[in-house]
């Protein structure tokens, strides 16, 4: 059991091979839950704002559809890193993008625009990022939503 579960670590969880604790997939479970507390806590009643709908929905949107695309895709297909020596590559970007906002497409999102601007910043920040994405993008996509929709 301990060497199937090792294979979906990474860097991040090196303790847990030994033992400790492995905190990514902690870490994703609060991503994808954090915009539904938001939700709760902040009690938007203002049911016109097309973007009060995607805040629930912006941690499973963001990292079950766009980072898990963009994963695949960048091991793929990934050949063009971005500069800094980022691991992230140009083809997992665009893929993290664009599935995200083919899903907002699908769905009938109203506001394009918006939405397409969050889900780029989003895209950029997962770029650049060396932290634990599983909890800065939904942070980060939370408040563009909440500073958008004000």
């Amino acid at each position: 059991l301990n060497s199937f579960y090792t294979i979906f670590l990474d860097e991040k969880d090196s303790l847990a091979a030994d033992g400790g604790l492995a905190i990514t997939h902690i870490t994703l479970i609060v991503g994808c839950a954090m915009p539904l507390w938001v939700t709760q806590i902040v009690n938007v009643t203002d049911e016109s704002n097309v973007l009060v709908h995607l805040l629930p929905f912006v941690g499973v949107l963001v990292l079950g559809i766009g980072d898990s695309a963009g994963a695949i895709a960048g091991i793929k297909f990934g050949s063009h890193p971005w500069p800094g020596g980022s691991s992230r590559t140009f083809e997992g970007s665009l893929c993290m993008f664009v599935s995200m906002f083919a899903l907002l497409c699908l769905v009938g999102f109203d506001d394009l625009f918006k939405g397409g601007t969050i889900l780029a910043i989003v895209t950029l920040l997962e770029a650049s990022t060396i932290q634990i994405d599983n909890l800065c993008l939904p942070l980060a996509g939370i408040s563009l939503v909440v500073l958008l929709a004000a």
